[in-house]
C-alpha cells in the first residue's frame, strides 16, 4: 500500500507540472516558434514508427494489401501521413484515437521498433495538452437525445418513489435495447405502438393496486424455485432456525382471503420426518407436519386472511441436526446432479412452488404505503372531492413530471378524474382513472430537453435546474428527483456548485443509491448475463448451481456498493484486502472458517488471488465458455474494461478451437492458442488480449483457483502487457494494472460518464474525462469524487443545440 500511495504522489508532480506546461501553451508564453519545432520532432517521430502501417496506402487505397491486418487497419480508418502536427485540434477525432492508444501502451504495437518510454510519454502528453487546451477555448458538451424514454428500471423506480408501490416490471415490459454497454441510451430508447400498448395495460394494473380498487377477477400466481438451488441451509431472509423453502415479496391488492397451495418435491427415502413452517411478515400462520412416507411430492393447502399491500410469505422446514452417514465419496454441491438428490447432505424435501390465489371475502382496501402516498386528502363529503383532487393530482404530477405544474396540465387530469368518479361513482374511482392518464404521459414517461427558443444551432447552452435535476436523480437513483432535489431546482440553486455537490453527497447517502450497483456495475461488469449461464458436463454442473450463483452476484455487488459508500479509490476496485462472502462461496474458493448463508466483510492476506474484481467468480464465470476457460474472453475483458481499449472484432471464418478429447496428451490452453500467435494476422490482436487471460488461467471456468487444468497439466500464468510489463499470475497482474491508476480511472469514468449522459462519448468528450480524472488524484480517485466531477462537468451541466 505504501509504494501505490508514493506513486499517487509522484504520478500528482508530474500531472501538476503538465497542467502548468499546459497553462503556458493556453497562454501563449510558448512562442510560436517553439511550438512549431516541438510539431516537427513528433512529426519525425510519427513518420518513423506509426506512418508504416496508418497511410493511406494501406487505409484507403483501392489497391491496398487485403490481409486481415490490413482490413483491420482499413476498419479503423487512422491515416496519420496526412495530418498536419501544428493544427492537432483541427483533427481531434483521429488524434484522441493515438492518444487512447499510446496511454495503454498498445501503439507501436509488440514486435514492432518503438522509441523509449520517456518519448512516448512526452507525446501523448503534448497532444492531450492541445487537445485540452483548443477544448478550454472553445468546449463541446455535446447534444443528449431530445426525447429520452425511461427504461424499465427507470419506470419501476419512478412508480415505487411517486406511488410507494413496488412492481413486477418483467410482468408489464420487455427488455429495452443497449447501445454503448447500457441500457439508458436515449438514442434507442424509442416507443412503437406495440410498447405503448403495453404502457396502457401497465397504467390499469398499477393505478388499480395503488389505488386499492377490487381486481376484476381473482388472480393466481405461481412463485419456483430454481431445481438446482440448494435447500439444506437457511436462506436469506427466512427465519432463524429454518432450512429450504422460499421467500415470496407479494403485494395483495386487498384486506382479504388468500389461498396458499405448497408444493413439496423430493419426498422419497428421506431418513427422517419434516416439519413446515408458514409466516407472513414473521408472524407463523400455520404449521405443517408430515412423514416421508408421502411418495416423491406432496402439495399443502392453505386459506389465510392477509392485510392488504406488500407482504412477504415465507415457506421454510424446521432446521434438524444432520443425520451424518458414512459414505465412499463426497456428495456434489449441485442437488440436481444425477445421484445425487438433495445435495451435498443427501436426500430432504423441497420447497418447489408457492402458488398465491384470491381475493376472496374481501374486505375492503386497507391501508397501504401506496394509498397513504397518494390519498394526502379524504373528502368528508361530495363538495370537497374536487379541491381534494386538485390537491393529490399537482403533488403527483409535480414529482411525476419532475417540474412545477401548469394550470393546463391540471385541466387534463381533472377532466379525467370527472370521468372516472362519474363512470365508477366514487371518489376513488376518479382518482384511479387519472392516475392511468398520468402514468400514460409523455411528461413522464419520457424525459425531454429541448432547446431554448431562438438559440443559434450548433451552440453549447447551460441546461435549467430541473432538466439538472432529472439528470441528477436518473444518474444515481435511476428515478425520479424527490421533492428535496426538486425544491432546489425551484428555487434556482442547483446549478450553484456547493449546493449541486451537497446534493450529490445526500443522494449518494440515501439508499436508492444502490441503482448504481445494480444498474451501472451490473451492465458495466455485465453482471446481469450471470443469469443466462450454464454449466453443462460432468467436471462444472456438479459443482455449480443457483445457490452458487446467487453468491457470486452477491460477492460483486455488495463489494462494489463498499467501494462507493465507502468512497475507496477506483483502484480499489482491483486491488481491496476484503471481499464479502457466506459459507457456500467461502467453500468454493477455499476460504476457511465461514458459516452460514449470511455475506459478511472477510478480509483477504496481500497474496490472495481473490483480491480485486479479477479474483472474483462472477467476473471469472462470466468470461468463460461453458465447458472451458477462455483466455481470448477474460483478456478482452481486462482491454474493454480495466485499460479501455477493446480490440476490434474478429475477421471472418476463424476456426474455433478443438476441444476434442482424442489424443493421449491433452495440450494446454496456451499450447493450443499459439496457432493464433503464431500467424502474423492473428498476431497483431492475440499479443494484445492473449496475456492477460492467460494470467487468469489460474481460475477455472467457474473460478475455482487451480495450478494444473483438467488434464493435470500445469498452467503457464506468465505474460507481458503491451507495454511491456511482465507479470506471472493474476496477483502480479493485478500489481501491473493499477501501476498506472489513471488508465483504470480513465476507463471506469469514461463507462460512468457514458452512463450518466444517456449517450455514448465522442472525441470532443475526452478532454472532460482527463479534467474529472487529474481532479480526483487529489482525492486518491475515489469514487464518489469521480462522481462529483462527472455532475460538475461541463457535458453534464451543459448540452448543445440542434445543428
Amino acid at each position: 500500500m505504501g509504494s501505490f500511495t508514493e506513486g499517487i504522489k509522484r504520478r500528482k508532480i508530474l500531472r501538476h507540472a503538465t497542467l502548468y506546461t499546459a497553462a503556458i501553451l493556453a497562454a501563449g508564453w510558448m512562442g510560436g516558434e517553439a511550438m512549431a519545432q516541438t510539431a516537427t520532432e513528433y512529426r519525425s517521430l510519427v513518420d518513423q514508427y506509426c506512418v508504416t502501417c496508418h497511410n493511406q496506402t494501406i487505409v484507403n487505397s483501392p489497391n491496398a494489401p487485403t490481409d486481415a491486418l490490413s482490413s483491420q487497419l482499413r476498419a479503423l480508418g487512422l491515416t496519420l501521413d496526412t495530418l498536419d502536427l501544428s493544427t492537432v485540434p483541427a483533427n481531434a477525432d483521429h488524434w484522441e484515437q493515438v492518444v487512447r492508444k499510446l496511454r495503454a501502451g498498445l501503439m507501436p504495437p509488440a514486435g514492432m521498433p518503438r522509441p523509449d518510454l520517456a518519448t512516448l510519454d512526452g507525446f501523448r502528453a503534448w497532444l492531450e495538452n492541445e487537445l485540452d487546451t483548443a477544448a478550454a477555448a472553445q468546449p463541446n458538451p455535446g447534444r443528449t437525445a431530445t426525447f429520452h424514454r425511461l427504461n424499465r428500471v427507470e419506470y419501476r423506480n419512478a412508480i415505487r418513489d411517486l406511488l410507494g408501490l413496488e412492481i413486477e416490471i418483467d410482468d408489464f415490459l420487455p427488455a429495452d435495447d443497449a447501445s454503448f454497454g447500457f441500457d439508458n441510451i436515449g438514442g434507442v430508447l424509442r416507443m412503437s405502438q406495440s410498447l405503448l400498448e403495453r404502457y396502457l395495460e401497465a397504467s390499469r394494473a398499477i393505478s388499480r393496486l395503488a389505488v386499492g380498487s377490487p381486481p376484476p377477477l381473482p388472480f393466481s400466481e405461481t412463485f419456483r424455485t430454481a431445481q438446482d438451488e440448494q435447500q439444506h441451509a437457511r436462506a436469506s431472509g427466512l427465519p432463524f432456525g429454518t432450512r429450504g423453502g422460499m421467500l415470496v415479496p407479494f403485494v395483495f391488492p386487498l384486506d382479504a382471503d388468500y389461498d396458499l397451495s405448497i408444493e413439496l418435491s423430493g419426498l422419497r427415502d428421506l431418513r427422517e420426518d419434516y416439519r413446515l413452517e408458514v409466516t407472513v411478515d414473521g408472524k407463523p400462520i400455520e404449521w405443517g407436519d408430515s412423514d416421508s412416507s408421502t411418495g416423491l411430492s406432496a402439495t399443502i393447502n392453505l386459506r389465510i386472511p392477509v392485510e392488504a399491500g406488500p407482504r412477504e410469505i415465507a415457506v421454510a422446514f424446521y432446521r434438524k441436526p444432520l443425520v451424518l452417514v458414512e459414505q465412499v465419496r463426497e456428495r456434489f454441491q449441485n442437488p440436481r446432479t444425477a445421484g445425487n438428490n438433495g445435495g451435498p447432505f443427501g436426500p430432504m424435501a423441497f420447497v418447489s412452488s408457492v402458488t398465491l390465489a384470491g381475493p376472496f371475502n374481501p374486505r375492503g382496501p386497507g391501508q397501504t404505503p401506496s394509498r397513504d402516498k397518494i390519498f394526502s386528502c379524504q373528502p368528508s363529503n361530495f363538495s370537497e372531492e374536487s379541491a381534494c383532487a386538485r390537491s393529490i393530482l399537482s403533488g403527483l404530477a409535480r414529482q411525476a413530471y419532475r417540474r412545477p405544474v401548469a394550470e393546463d396540465d391540471m385541466v387534463v387530469l381533472l377532466e379525467f378524474f370527472e370521468m372516472g368518479r362519474t363512470d365508477g361513482g366514487d371518489f376513488n374511482s376518479g382518482i384511479e382513472l387519472a392516475l392511468r392518464r398520468l402514468l400514460v404521459s409523455p411528461e413522464f414517461l419520457i424525459r425531454v430537453e429541448a432547446d431554448p427558443a431562438n438559440i443559434t444551432p450548433d451552440t453549447p447552452y447551460e441546461v435549467t435546474d430541473f432538466e439538472l435535476a432529472s439528470r441528477l436523480s436518473f444518474f444515481l437513483w435511476s428515478s425520479i428527483p424527490d421533492e428535496a432535489l426538486l425544491a432546489s431546482a425551484e428555487r434556482g440553486e442547483l446549478s450553484n456548485a456547493v449546493e449541486l455537490e451537497r446534493q450529490v453527497k445526500r443522494m449518494l447517502a440515501d439508499p436508492r443509491s444502490i441503482a448504481l450497483t445494480s444498474n451501472f456495475a451490473g451492465q458495466w461488469l455485465q453482471l446481469r448475463n450471470l443469469a443466462t449461464i450454464v454449466r453443462p458436463g460432468e467436471l462444472y454442473a456438479v459443482a455449480f448451481d443457483e445457490t452458487l450463483r446467487q453468491a457470486m452476484i452477491t460477492e460483486t455487488e455488495l463489494f462494489f456498493d463498499s467501494v462507493v459508500r465507502e468512497n475507496r479509490g477506483v483502484p480499489e476496485l482491483l486491488t481491496a484486502d476484503y471481499t464479502y462472502l457466506n459459507a457456500r462461496l467461502a467453500g468454493h474458493y477455499d476460504i476457511p472458517n465461514v458459516q452460514g448463508s449470511h455475506f459478511r466483510r472477510v478480509a483477504l492476506p496481500a497474496d490472495s488471488p481473490r483480491r480485486g474484481l479479477l479474483g472474483q467468480g462472477s467476473i471469472l464465470t462470466l468470461t468463460s465458455h461453458a465447458i472451458r476457460t477462455s483466455p481470448v474472453l477474460r483478456g478482452k475483458w481486462v482491454l474493454n474494461n480495466i485499460l479501455g481499449t477493446p480490440p476490434p472484432d474478429p475477421p471472418p471464418n476463424i476456426p474455433a478451437l478443438d476441444d476434442s478429447r482424442t489424443q493421449a496428451k491433452i495440450e494446454t490452453m496456451r499450447e493450443r492458442m499459439a496457432a493464433h500467435r503464431n500467424n502474423p494476422v492473428c498476431a497483431a490482436c492475440h499479443n494484445m488480449i492473449d496475456p492477460a487471460g492467460f494470467a487468469l488461467e489460474g481460475f477455472d471456468a467457474i473460478g475455482r483457483y487451480r495450478v494444473v487444468d483438467q488434464w493435470f497439466n500445469q498452467i503457464d500464468t506468465s505474460g507481458v502487457l503491451p507495454d511491456g510489463t511482465s507479470f506471472d499470475g493474476a496477483v502480479e497482474l493485478r500489481a501491473a494494472l493499477v501501476e498506472k491508476p489513471e488508465l483504470f480511472v480513465g476507463t471506469f469514468t469514461e463507462k460512468l460518464l457514458t452512463y450518466a449522459l444517456g449517450r455514448g462519448l465522442d472525441h470532443y468528450d475526452m478532454p472532460a474525462v482527463r479534467r474529472i480524472v487529474s481532479e480526483a488524484a487529489d482525492e486518491g480517485y475515489g469514487v464518489q469524487s469521480i462522481i462529483i466531477g462527472i455532475v460538475n462537468s461541463y457535458p453534464f451541466l451543459h448540452r448543445r443545440s440542434e445543428s
